[in-house]
């Protein structure tokens, strides 16, 4: 049986979204006074009696896992919103849109040409999450567009232009995301999917922090539905980063109609990178992503939607070139028949943050040769599964290549005998030249584009080595009282620049790498830092409404209660030396950068830690006694 997989308010500004490739800038409206009765325009909801009952259909057939539908629109600048004229010959066109009850909206552009001097915005009612500027670069020749979904039933639309020109906008449709979609507020994930799944930041991916980069969540368009999948970046034996995507067949047709994605449905496709939980925990708050708009088809597994038979594969290249700034892995593969002995899955089941799922007992091969069946198994941290919107996924082995992408199966958190279901992956070893012999059948002239022969090859790293994030003592802070913030990220920073937005913040920025900051005032808060390393090195990571402070929230001590404690050297190729000025026992714990903890003693004067084994990296040593705790950042580098 086929399984379903196709599965604060800002005190000061908001700010920008890691998003889509855009131009880091702010909105018109957040900073200066403008008109303040924009239009608004509602759309009238879909017939969600008779959605539910096409997905109920739907999940028995084994398609695609559908999270939106789209509802018709004429949406153009010349006849909807609001125009204004603004000094030195600035522009500003606007328009709110609201669709009832939706969990998310989306605008789909059947006509996108923005002039070199124009900017464009989209964002939600309170700014806290803003996308663009989308300008020139977001033009491409197929004239269409789509962006990343803005979550709640209500979006608005900001257009700049700053001298003569205008742009060619015009929106047909209308994304009406009905499931799969999580607020703020609802803190179990930000997806549907089951309970057992482990974050991909969990433990069990501590030796895939590279290779999970490579994993994407498409939001991909059929005609008048959008539906998630997964899928992954794949090397080729040139190594130049063509940004080519493999996920399954399936993921793109429409058997009702039995038809395709369209040119233009691929070019409307969005793909969201590093969409992830920071830690093994669930995040209090949405995620940041990553995301590009538009592919084209390269091949697949059959030339009629009949996958059955074959190895369910699809390999599409998007139309852009990888963003440095993105820090994004093409992964290796390994196109033998020879069966892995362990490894694991990392997907997005129904459209949630990034997952992972692990097998210890070799894969077994399956349907007449075409699949690999798998078996997950119960790990620290849950037992993962995959779900609808896993299809596509890719499988590695133990050597982090691919070696098939999610087709069907049956696994699932629950009844609980289905955690030990089977699921079936379409063979890299068929995929690679036993579908057909022709170029759109076979992964081969496109994944050995040198004809060198080679069975497996490595992932490579096609961004930069530098890839911004932090975390905070506390985000739930008490009022007029510190918390201090650390950096998460990878790669070694020379600089720090920290933004602290807000009204009776303070310091309202800082440069140093672990600063104690005071928020006096109740509310929501959002954090920016800027970073920089060797050569052309930087990234920036935002987050939105993070720091939540009221009466009833924690607090970290400030300099004058820190314990005093010398650690060196620092940087530290394995051997670190921990003192003190006090007899006190004191405790110390070392701690990854997704929290787990890989050392622990007592300090009373002195202290040698032999870290030697562990990896290079960012670790934390913590400090603490009964009246004072400090956390400091170490960094092993050999």
């Amino acid at each position: 049986m086929k399984k379903a997989f196709i599965l604060f308010s800002l005190s000061l500004i908001s700010v920008l979204s890691i998003a889509q490739i855009s131009i880091n800038k702010i909105p018109i409206s957040s900073t200066q006074t403008l008109t303040r009765d924009v239009p608004t325009l509602e759309i009238s909801s879909p017939n969600m009696m008779l959605i539910e009952s096409e997905d109920q259909d739907a999940s028995t057939k084994g398609k695609p896992y559908r999270y939106a539908k789209l509802i018709d629109c004429d949406i153009d600048p010349s006849t909807e919103g609001l125009w204004e004229e603004l000094e030195n010959g600035v522009r500003i066109w606007r328009l709110n849109i609201e669709s009832e009850n939706a969990k998310a909206l989306s605008l789909y552009f059947d006509a996108f040409w923005i002039p070199s001097n124009g900017e464009l915005y989209i964002y939600n009612e309170d700014k806290s999450k803003v996308l663009g500027a989308y300008t020139s670069r977001n033009n491409h020749e197929s004239g269409v567009f789509s962006h990343e979904i803005i979550e709640g039933d209500k979006l608005c639309i900001e257009y700049v232009q700053r001298g003569s020109g205008n742009p060619i906008l015009h929106i047909d449709k209308i994304s009406y995301a009905y499931r799969s979609i999580k607020t703020a507020s609802e803190l179990k994930s930000f997806g549907d999917s089951g309970d057992c799944q482990n974050n991909v930041n969990c433990p069990e991916g501590d030796d895939w922090q590279d290779a999970k980069t490579a994993v994407c969540r498409l939001s991909i368009r059929i005609g008048n539905s959008s539906y998630w999948c997964s899928g992954s970046l794949i090397n080729n034996t040139a190594e130049d980063c063509t940004p080519y995507v493999l996920t399954a067949e399936h993921c793109a047709y429409d058997d009702d109609n039995n038809n395709y994605a369209t040119s233009n449905d691929m070019n409307q496709w969005v793909f969201y990178f590093n969409y992830e939980a920071d830690e093994c925990e669930n995040p209090s708050s949405n995620p940041s992503s990553n995301t590009m708009t538009g592919c084209s088809f390269v091949s697949k597994s059959s030339n009629n939607g009949n996958w059955s038979g074959t190895s369910d594969f699809y390999l599409i290249e998007l139309n852009n070139s990888l963003p440095f700034d993105y820090g994004l892995y093409v992964a290796g593969w390994n196109r033998s028949n020879t069966a892995s002995s362990e490894g694991v899955g990392i997907h997005h089941p129904a459209g949630d943050i990034k997952k992972i799922s692990t097998y210890t007992q070799s894969v077994n091969s399956a349907n007449s040769g075409n699949d690999w069946r798998v078996r997950w198994v119960n790990t620290e941290s849950g037992h993962g599964v995959t779900e609808g919107g896993s299809s596509g996924s890719p499988l590695f082995n133990a050597n982090k290549q691919i070696i098939g992408d999610l087709s069907t199966g049956s696994s699932a958190c629950t009844p609980a005998f289905y955690l030990n279901g089977y699921d079936f992956y379409g063979k890299l070893s068929e995929s690679w030249d036993q579908n057909g012999s022709t170029n759109d059948r076979r992964l081969k002239p496109w994944l050995d584009p040198t004809n060198s022969g080679v069975i497996s090859m490595n992932g490579k790293l096609c961004g930069s080595p530098m890839l911004a994030n932090f975390n905070a003592a506390y985000t739930h802070v008490q009022t007029g009282l510190p918390t201090q913030f650390y950096y998460t990220g990878t790669g070694n920073p020379e600089t720090y620049n920290w933004t602290f937005y807000g009204n009776g913040v303070n310091p309202s920025s800082s440069t140093e790498a672990s600063p104690y900051v005071v928020y006096s005032n109740d509310g929501n808060y959002t954090v920016r830092l800027d970073v920089t390393g060797e050569g052309d090195n930087s990234s920036y990571e935002i987050k939105s409404a993070y720091i939540k402070v009221d009466q009833f929230g924690g607090s970290t001590e400030v300099e004058e209660n820190k314990h005093n404690v010398n650690i060196f050297p620092n940087p530290s190729s394995g051997i670190v030396y921990l003192s003190q000025n006090i007899s006190d026992d004191t405790e110390v714990r070392v701690i990854t950068l997704l929290g787990k903890e890989i050392y622990s003693n007592t300090l009373l004067e002195t202290l040698k830690i032999d870290l030697s084994e562990f990896s290079n990296g960012v670790y934390f040593i913590e400090v603490r006694n009964e009246n004072s705790f400090t956390s400091e950042r170490l960094i092993l580098n050999r």
